[in-house]
């Protein structure tokens, strides 16, 4: 402790901040360093009392105030203090990049021992996710999207690793780590258990005492019901519509077929450009037929299902509901449409 404290001296005396080559930009920067000499002692004291957080608080806010890299040494000791072995061993590298060529050799040698001791107290997860975009989070704190670009530096110890995505079920896993040690995570985000869910209850025997049995029940997955009705329905309409307008373009090409080949005089390709067309917009208007047909036959499916469900839920209740359900096709121009009442 007593050769932390001493460094952090040490280091005090060095903070400074360059001159300006102008009056007012000295004027500044010495109110700056005054600011940033002012956090730098209470953050001094507040280390000799043990109150490391407070301390790298005031560390991180001179540095804020007056940018020196010999701040960062004494931010690196406070995070080691606090066992933020990360937070210490990234200062230390942001420390020498920014001090290079102006550190001594006794301090380099100092950073070295610790480097190598932080080193020893940092392992790496691997993290992967069963998909990709979901939140990765470290005891609570985001480290990125999946699939992570690499590895993740954690310090030694418990860790609460999860992955969340909307929509699905949050995935997590809880592991202790060692210093250097790399370790795989496989967090699998269940797609599946959106529709179906297990719930663990206690009941109680009638007439006897609690038994402390545990009873799993597993809600089944809905049946189509009427969102398929609606939709299929929606589509069969849509596409009887696109049915009668090609319909109707394609009666409009064939009536300019036939005054083309009335027209005298009259060019060949006149004539083989309005066939062209009328050829064309009958073979839009077969396929959006066709197409209305197969909808009107799965909109049809869906409304028996719907109804055959209906009936058998009513029918422990009430007497079936007489009303008068029917379905039927009816034909348009170029197509068919769906009708029934439900």
């Amino acid at each position: 402790m007593r050769t932390t404290i001493i460094a952090l001296i040490v280091g005090l005396t060095l903070v400074h901040v360059p001159r300006s080559s102008t009056a007012q930009s000295r004027s500044a920067d010495d109110a700056d360093s005054t600011k940033a000499g002012v956090r730098f002692q209470q953050a001094v004291d507040l280390y000799r009392e043990g109150s490391y957080e407070g301390a790298l608080a005031e560390f991180r806010k001179a540095y804020q105030t007056s940018p020196s890299y010999r701040v960062l040494y004494n931010i690196a000791q406070t995070q080691y203090a606090l066992h933020d072995f990360v937070g210490a061993y990234k200062s230390l590298i942001q420390y020498m990049a920014e001090g290079r060529g102006e550190i001594s050799g006794d301090r380099l040698v100092q950073v070295d021992e610790m480097s190598a001791k932080l080193r020893e107290r940092i392992a790496h997860l691997q993290i992967s996710a069963s998909v990709a975009g979901a939140d990765i989070r470290i005891d609570d704190v985001s480290v990125g999207s999946s699939p992570l670009p690499g590895p993740v530096p954690v310090n030694v110890g418990k860790h609460n690793i999860t992955a969340w995505k909307t929509g699905l079920p949050t995935a997590s896993r809880t592991l202790t780590v060692a210093g250097k040690e790399t370790v795989k995570v496989e967090l699998t985000l269940d797609e599946t258990s959106v529709t179906s869910a297990t719930v663990a209850v206690q009941e109680r025997p009638e007439g006897g005492t609690p038994s402390g049995a545990t009873i799993t029940k597993t809600q089944p997955t809905s049946p189509p019901g009427r969102t398929g009705l609606v939709l299929s329905l929606s589509t069969t309409a849509a596409l009887a519509v696109a049915t009668g307008i090609c319909g109707y373009l394609a009666l409009g090409a064939q009536q300019d077929l036939k005054d083309q080949v009335a027209t005298y005089p009259n060019t060949k390709d006149n004539i083989d450009s309005a066939r062209s067309k009328s050829r064309n917009w009958g073979y839009i208007t077969d396929a959006f037929g066709t197409a209305t047909v197969i909808s009107g036959g799965v909109a049809l499916y869906y409304a028996l299902v719907h109804g055959s469900d209906l009936r058998a839920q009513k029918s422990d209740q009430q007497q079936p509901d007489k009303k008068e359900r029917s379905v039927s096709l009816a034909p348009t121009v170029g197509g068919m449409v769906l009708q029934g009442k439900f």
